[in-house]
């Protein structure tokens, strides 16, 4: 966890105290000195890498907590693409856009929702296959795939490299689905580039909403214009602190969510889906 460590070095602080820079407040009720608990409170983005590999057995191992976590009914509907040729890397770049983090991890990781497998075994025991042709086996590989890939990314971390998800991947699906060789019923969900954090460009905690704003009890209650007033006033002090414009959070939301031109070509995901999925229903 040496890359985690780094932060409370940085700021002279206990770790524990980054659940004040998460919230913009100090919160006593979150319980920390557990290792793998703040660990994951300590999470940040990681965009600017050095040129270290990552170690095989390093990959091996945030694979092996990948396929560790919950599946659906046992059916591991996703699989990963590793790629480490600075070319190939270059190729899926262009395809996301020309980031400076795909561009300087060692390694990238394309995470697919993947029902191929299982609709190859299916056709083994010539069963009808029938349920391969509702949105609820395409959500569920999705869903699937994200529970992995996130647990990937803990483990990546907990050996002391950082990490950044590139939704990216599904700008131009199509194309990259060709360019990768993915078969039928396989789609691209997200990215993950790896690699050891640059020392002279480190990041500090992003705050985030209140757990008031997110955690309802009982039943859905929307969030009040205070409560998100209270965050743009954390954003834009963490903004202002980052060299950033400091606009806040809910400005950005809108900004971010305006139009389809904002989406990078994601506004033509769904129709890809169903072709790669052939007419999921």
């Amino acid at each position: 966890m040496d890359a985690f460590k780094n932060y409370a070095v940085k700021h002279g602080r206990p770790v524990a105290d980054a659940v004040a820079d998460r919230y913009g407040e100090t919160d006593a009720t979150v319980r920390t000195g557990n290792a793998v608990v703040d660990h994951m409170l300590m999470h940040r983005t990681i965009r600017r890498f050095t040129s270290d590999p990552v170690a095989e057995a390093d990959i091996r191992t945030a694979i092996a907590a990948a396929q560790s976590a919950a599946t659906s009914s046992n059916l591991q509907s996703w699989s990963v693409i590793k790629i480490t040729d600075p070319a190939h890397k270059r190729e899926v770049n262009r395809l996301c856009g020309n980031q400076g983090q795909i561009e300087e991890a060692p390694v990238m990781l394309v995470w697919l929702a993947d029902q191929s497998r299982n609709y190859a075994i299916g056709q083994a025991y010539d069963t009808p296959l029938e349920a391969f042709d509702y949105f609820e086996s395409m959500m569920l590989g999705t869903v699937d795939t994200c529970i992995a890939a996130q647990n990937s990314a803990l483990a990546f971390e907990a050996l002391g490299y950082g990490t950044c998800f590139i939704g990216a991947v599904r700008d131009n699906a199509a194309v990259l689905s060709s360019l990768l060789k993915l078969p039928a019923r396989c789609a691209p969900v997200t990215g993950l580039v790896v690699g050891r954090p640059h020392p002279r460009h480190d990041t500090d905690i992003k705050p985030r909403l209140a757990q008031e704003v997110v955690v309802h009890d009982e039943f859905y209650r929307m969030a009040g214009r205070q409560e998100i007033a209270a965050y743009d006033h954390v954003m834009s002090q963490f903004q202002d602190k980052q060299g950033m414009v400091p606009v806040g959070w809910s400005s950005a939301v809108a900004a971010r969510l305006g139009t389809k031109g904002v989406l990078h070509g994601r506004d033509r995901y769904m129709e890809f889906l169903r072709a790669a999925y052939m007419g999921v229903r």
